[in-house]
């Protein structure tokens, strides 16, 4: 694990413009499956019923990332975007852990190019499989096994209801920047 840096120093500046570098990085490679980059830490791409989104999450304590998947419905006013979907923290897990697990970089070129190949990787992956099991309404609407907050899947329902791609919320553009 890399060294960690105080508030302020020039350890701190310099991990933070590495963690700006990756965060670059994987919006290229995310670029490819659609996504765009659309605030500092998140990603999103339209899709039949929602906004799918990948929330990138800087760890104060040190340069590695977290990664949270996520759906969010247009016209959902909730406040902030609910992260309900999978999550890796990046963080060493033990035994059967790989450098494909692990989210974190140094200075070096190299290390910042893994860091976002790591993190492209898992949404490629996890990722894919998970948004396509939530392309279908019934499955996004399903008390219980659905991610939606039941607000999100109210507001979906007065979409479907209206036949037609309503607008985002002011709550949806704000979290998100996505429509």
């Amino acid at each position: 694990m890399p060294s960690l840096a105080f508030p302020g120093s020039a350890e701190k500046k310099q991990q933070s413009k590495n963690a700006q570098l990756v965060r670059r990085l994987l919006a290229a490679k995310l670029e490819s499956l659609g996504f765009a980059h659309t605030k500092p830490s998140f990603f999103t791409r339209s899709a039949s019923y929602v906004i799918e989104f990948v929330h990138v999450h800087k760890y104060t304590f040190g340069p590695s990332f977290r990664l949270h998947l996520g759906v969010r419905v247009r016209s959902d006013d909730f406040d902030a975007a609910h992260l309900n979907g999978p999550c890796a923290d990046g963080i060493d897990g033990g035994p059967g852990d790989t450098d494909l697990d692990r989210f974190e970089f140094t200075s070096a070129p190299a290390d910042i190019e893994s860091c976002a190949r790591a993190m492209a990787i898992y949404v490629s992956t996890t990722g894919t499989d998970w948004f396509e099991s939530l392309k279908e309404l019934p499955t996004l609407l399903a008390p219980g096994s659905s991610p939606l907050s039941g607000t999100a899947m109210a507001a979906l329902m007065r979409e479907v209801a209206n036949g037609s791609h309503s607008a985002a919320s002011k709550q949806t553009l704000h979290a998100l920047n996505a429509a």
